[in-house]
């Protein structure tokens, strides 16, 4: 049975070094065309892999921290293009990309009122251990000059490459170890080939890395992809296997599981500038509701204090003092009836919880 089979495995070294990202806030999105609708949904798939490479988390879109503040993603808008992609951006099944820069004051406004943990713009860099099996050459530790050697004819070049895709797209660096005779001395092709953690981790010791994983994967003769990713964070292992059709999904989805893990230790939460947190309330249009809406805020079990910001025309925005978390504070706001989430495309609304007056 004609077949090939990767390994990767993953673990954490004590080693700090770091790398600059290059722009955070800036996103290359492939596309079928220029039209409006490929812009639309171009900029909302920005906006989510820009906040996963800012805090880390690829399912940050789900968090209940944030949803309370999210707004349209066209408000976080800085310029968006359209642009030719390169071979290196795309799967080569889309040439058109969407250039997308949001703005970074917005961003990070959002990202400190929702209080979401961030990853440094120096990030870490990690250690990958690749294991091959082949007709021609058997099991052998991927090293760095054989990967950079790979050619595009080559049947392990397609897996290098999402792989490769996969960690920009996280903005997050790796490089292959030399796998000269002390790697061979720590960790030999079969203990390599087992994901033998103690012997992964010894060998990675002499690199000057933030952490080491892993990701094990075999195309069978039939085309089916089959594999199993692994790695050890502070003490514990971790470890599941996948299978599939798609290796770009496969890859990707591999890579969103190991790092959401990864990079927690190398996140902090921004401190408020203050303790109050702003909540606007649109659709005021009498004295009555006025009245209303404030005793209505007051009197919220998780309200400590509250202070009115501003009134403009039927906008009323209050500044409160809050004893417990924002996502319980949304909650109790919703079940009082009288406002309904509103996701408010004015720029001066990022950073607060936005609603609508229901009329009674």
């Amino acid at each position: 049975m004609n077949r090939w089979l990767i390994g990767i495995v993953i673990g954490f070294s004590m080693g700090v070094s770091m790398t600059q990202a290059t722009d955070l806030y800036r996103v290359l999105v492939p596309v079928g065309d220029q039209t409006t609708e490929s812009r639309e949904i171009g900029i909302e798939i920005a906006f989510s892999k820009m906040l996963i490479k800012l805090t880390g988390n690829s399912q940050i879109l789900q968090s209940p921290q944030l949803k309370p503040f999210l707004i349209d993603p066209k408000a976080f808008l800085d310029s968006v293009g359209f642009n030719q992609l390169s071979q290196s951006d795309t799967d080569k099944t889309m040439t058109m990309g969407l250039d997308v820069k949001f703005d970074r004051p917005s961003v990070d406004k959002l990202l400190k009122q929702a209080q979401l943990p961030i990853i440094p713009a120096i990030r870490p860099n990690f250690l990958v251990w690749l294991m091959v099996d082949d007709v021609e050459q058997g099991r052998r530790v991927l090293d760095e000059s054989s990967a950079l050697q790979m050619q595009a004819d080559d049947h392990l070049f397609e897996f290098l490459e999402a792989f490769k895709r996969s960690m920009q797209a996280r903005e997050i660096s790796y490089f292959l170890p030399s796998y000269d005779l002390e790697d061979q001395l720590s960790a030999g092709v079969k203990e390599a080939w087992a994901m033998k953690v103690e012997a992964l981790n010894a060998a990675s010791k002499r690199y000057d890395a933030d952490g080491w994983f892993a990701l094990r994967l075999f195309k069978a003769s039939d085309g089916q992809i089959r594999g199993a990713w692994a790695y050890q964070e502070a003490g514990k292992r971790q470890m599941n296997d996948f299978y599939g059709d798609s290796m770009i999904d496969l890859v990707g989805a591999s890579v969103d599981r190991v790092l959401d893990t990864l990079l927690q230790s190398h996140t902090y939460v921004p401190q408020l500038e203050t303790d109050k947190l702003l909540v606007q309330i649109d659709g005021i249009r009498s004295y009555k509701n006025y009245q209303e809406a404030l005793r209505q805020l007051e009197q919220l079990e998780l309200v400590e204090a509250l202070q009115l910001y501003s009134v403009n025309k039927d906008e009323l925005v209050a500044a409160i003092d809050i004893n417990g978390s924002v996502e319980l504070l949304h909650a109790e706001l919703i079940r009082t009836g009288l406002v309904k989430p509103y996701l408010s495309s004015d720029n001066r609304s990022i950073g607060r919880l936005t609603y609508r007056w229901v009329s009674q």
